[in-house]
């Protein structure tokens, strides 16, 4: 059976991605019901903030240093590739893909910068009553007014952009068959979806799992040395 998974599908994805990924899904979906609870569940809506933003300074890092896959070089392509991707899409084949398609891979980093308007915002509100983001004390009212504004504000561009990127997954999956979700979860995806019967597979370089906890260190240490300036 192992032969023939191997045969069928092709390691796409390694698994620090992954565990991003979900991750990341994990902690918006709690940051979300912790801030819509509010009182004394906003503790745990800051920390789960931090926690946020130490996972998206791992990705910016990984998106250097990581997998072939991951690494922005690998998905961030012209709008030639996309308009080529988009009329892909429209034909009756599914579009053939390492990794992240021409179009997708915008998404993700659209999706990175936007959270890190949320979580960066984040550090600067306060609720005007008890509860005050970590730099509240080294900024301006003008400014804490501005981020508060801002961070209650740009949840809505978060609800659209992972709506969309929700809608996508699912129309790949009815409309082309491919199961994008699974192969997130799996780190896999079937062969055919990556390259046509007749061509060999391209190259897939993995960065061990020793660098990704390394991008995490730095990235945990960056968030901590910010609230320690707070302090």
């Amino acid at each position: 059976m192992n032969d023939a998974r191997e045969k069928d599908t092709v390691r796409i994805w390694d698994l620090p991605t992954r565990l991003f990924k979900w991750a990341l899904a994990v902690l918006v979906v709690f940051q979300v019901t912790t801030g819509l609870l509010a009182g004394s569940w906003l503790t745990w809506h800051f920390r789960s903030g931090y926690a946020i933003l130490t996972l998206l300074i791992f990705r910016i890092l990984w998106g250097i240093v990581g997998s072939t896959t991951s690494r922005f070089s690998s998905f961030l392509k012209g709008p030639y590739a996309g308009l080529a991707h988009v009329r892909e899409l429209l034909g009756s084949r599914g579009p053939r893909e390492l990794g992240h398609n021409a179009v997708g891979g915008w998404v993700v980093i659209v999706i990175i910068l936007a959270l890190l308007v949320q979580a960066g915002s984040g550090l600067f509100t306060t609720d005007d009553i008890a509860t005050d983001g970590p730099l509240v004390a080294v900024a301006s009212e003008r400014w804490v007014k501005a981020m508060t504004s801002l961070h209650v504000r740009w949840i809505l561009v978060i609800y659209i952009l992972i709506g969309l990127h929700v809608l996508a997954a699912v129309l790949y999956l009815i409309v082309k068959k491919q199961n994008l979700i699974l192969a997130m979860i799996t780190g896999r995806k079937r062969r055919d979806d990556v390259v046509a019967p007749d061509q060999p597979l391209p190259a897939i370089r993995f960065a061990g799992n020793v660098s990704a906890l390394i991008c995490l260190a730095v990235a945990a240490a960056v968030v901590y040395a910010i609230l320690r300036f707070a302090s």
